[in-house]
C-alpha cells in the first residue's frame, strides 16, 4: 500500500533503535521554542557551552574480543585478567588470585594504557575495568572487550560513563537474551552519551573522581586490616588451654526454632520479630544490637503455636551454609527491651543457662577460628553444609573468669566499634560519589 513520504515510518533495523530515535525526538520537541543548554546539573565555573553526543565506538578504537586461553599459575610476570578479576564493587583489578594465560602470548591480546574492558556475558555483563599500569602486564580474556580509549578524550571520564545509572539501566535493557545475558561489541560501540567539549573540562572531572575513589579505596582497605586485626585478637584470645574447658552442651540450652519463609515475614507491622539465617549471613556483627537494626515482622496468621522469645545474651547460629567458614556463624543478640524477637529459618537459638558468660563473650567466643575448626570438622553435607544442636553440644570453648571476659569483651568491642564507624565513612564516600555522577554527567 503507498504512503505519503511524510508519514512513512522510517526502516529502523531494530526496535531499540526505535526507542533511541523516539526518545531523542521527544526530547527535541519538549525543548522547541525555548533554549536548552545539554550541560550537567554541576559544573565547574571556568567551564561553559554544551556538551556533544558521542559513543564508545567514537571514542574507542574498534572494540576487540579477547583470547580465548585457560588459565594456569602465575608465571610471575604475566597476569591474565578474566570477569571474576574485576572487583564488583570498585571496578579494580583483584589481586588475590593471580593467574596468567596458558597458550601462546600475542601483543594484540595485552592490556595497555587507557584501555577500558567491558564484561561481555553472564551476570557481571556490563562490569568494566580502566587499566591501571600499577597492575602489571597483562593479557586479557575471551568474555572481555578492549576498547582503547583515543587520545582527544580523557580515558577516566569516558569510563566513569560505566559507573553512571544511565549506563547501569542501559545494560540491563540491552544484556536481555533469550538464554545467558549478554552484549557483543557493536553493541558496546553504539553506547551513547555525552562530552564536554573541551578535553580539560574532562581532565578536571576526571581528577576529582580519582582523588575521591583513591579516598574510598583507602577505606576499604582501613577497613580490611581493622577487620583482620580483630578476627586475628579474637582467635588469638580464645584459643587459650590455660582457660576452663567447658562443652556448650553443659551450660547452653536449645530452643525450638520456626521455619518461616520470606514470604510469611513482613516490613511493616506486626507484633513479633523474626531473625532469619539470611540476616546472619549478610554481614552482622558478632554482637547485635535489635534496637539499632531493622528486623521483619511475622505476618498476622503466619505466627508459629509454640515459640521462644529472645532474651538479652541469646545467641543466633546460622545452621546451613554452601561454605564451611560460614556454617555456624553466631550472632549475640543484646538490646533487645520491650521487642519480641524469635528465630527463624535455618537458625540455631541457644542461651547460657548457667550465667557463665557476660554479655558479648559468646558472640566473640562462637566465632573464634579455634570453635569454627571444630564444627568444620563435623559439618554434614557435600555442596550445602549443616550443623544441628547436637553437633554444638559436642563443641567446647576455653571461658576465663568474668573479670577476664569484661576486659576482652571490652577489647574487641572497641575495635568492633571502630569498624563500624569506618563502614559509615565508607558509605558516606559511596554516596557522596553516586551524588557526582549524577550532578556532572549527562
Amino acid at each position: 500500500m503507498a504512503t505519503d513520504s511524510k508519514n512513512r515510518i522510517p526502516n529502523f533495523s531494530s526496535e531499540r533503535e526505535q526507542n533511541e530515535a523516539c526518545s531523542d525526538s521527544a526530547e527535541h520537541e519538549k525543548n522547541q521554542g525555548k533554549h536548552f543548554l545539554n550541560a550537567p546539573d554541576l559544573r565547574f565555573p571556568e567551564f561553559t557551552g554544551e556538551w556533544q553526543r558521542t559513543t564508545f565506538g567514537e571514542c574507542c578504537t574498534p572494540l576487540e574480543y579477547g583470547m580465548n586461553a585457560p588459565a594456569k599459575e602465575y608465571d610471575g610476570k604475566n597476569k591474565y585478567i578474566r570477569i571474576t578479576d574485576i572487583d564488583e564493587d570498585t571496578c579494580t583489578y583483584k589481586s588475590d588470585d593471580i593467574v596468567s594465560p596458558n597458550a601462546v602470548l600475542e601483543d594484540k591480546y595485552k592490556v595497555k594504557k587507557n584501555d577500558i574492558l567491558f564484561a561481555r556475558t553472564g551476570a557481571s555483563t556490563g562490569k568494566a575495568y580502566l587499566y591501571d599500569e600499577q597492575d602489571g602486564l597483562m593479557y586479557y580474556a575471551g568474555f572481555l572487550i578492549r576498547g582503547n580509549v583515543k587520545k582527544d578524550y580523557n580515558s577516566k571520564f569516558v569510563f566513569l560513563q560505566t559507573q553512571t545509572q544511565k549506563y547501569k539501566k542501559w545494560v540491563d535493557i540491552m544484556s536481555i537474551r533469550s538464554g545467558q545475558p549478554g552484549i557483543n561489541s557493536q553493541e558496546y560501540s553504539s553506547y551513547k552519551f555525552r562530552v564536554p567539549p573541551s578535553k580539560t573540562e574532562q581532565d578536571k572531572i576526571s581528577s576529582l573522581f580519582a582523588l575521591l575513589d583513591e579516598r574510598i579505596s583507602t577505606q576499604i582497605r582501613v577497613i580490611d586490616k581493622l577487620k583482620s586485626l580483630m578476627q586475628g585478637l579474637n582467635n588469638e584470645l580464645m584459643d587459650n588451654p590455660k582457660w576452663a574447658k567447658v562443652y556448650v552442651g553443659d551450660f547452653m540450652e536449645f530452643f525450638t526454632t520456626n521455619s518461616l519463609s520470606w514470604e510469611q515475614l513482613c516490613f511493616d507491622k506486626g507484633q513479633v520479630h523474626n531473625l532469619h539465617y539470611g540476616l546472619i549471613h549478610r554481614g552482622l556483627p558478632t554482637m547485635v544490637d535489635c534496637q539499632q537494626i531493622s528486623l521483619p515482622y511475622i505476618k498476622e496468621g503466619s505466627l508459629p503455636k509454640q515459640y521462644v522469645i529472645c532474651k538479652d545474651g541469646d545467641v543466633a547460629f546460622a545452621d546451613a551454609s554452601e561454605d564451611t567458614t560460614e556454617v555456624g556463624k553466631a550472632v549475640e543478640l543484646t538490646n533487645i527491651k520491650n521487642q519480641d524477637v524469635v528465630c527463624g529459618l535455618h537458625t540455631i537459638h541457644g542461651r547460657d543457662v548457667k550465667n557463665m558468660t557476660v554479655g558479648g563473650f559468646k558472640g566473640f567466643a562462637f566465632n573464634s577460628k579455634y570453635f569454627h575448626d571444630q564444627l568444620r570438622r563435623i559439618a554434614q553435607g557435600s555442596k550445602v553444609y549443616s550443623i544441628n544442636t547436637d553437633n554444638l553440644k559436642s563443641c567446647h570453648l576455653y571461658i576465663p573468669s568474668i573479670e577476664k571476659q569484661q576486659k576482652i569483651v571490652g577489647l574487641l568491642s572497641c575495635l568492633q566499634d571502630k569498624i563500624e564507624i569506618s563502614e559509615q565513612e565508607l558509605h558516606a564516600y559511596e554516596i557522596q560519589k553516586k551524588f557526582l555522577l549524577k550532578g556532572l554527567f549527562i
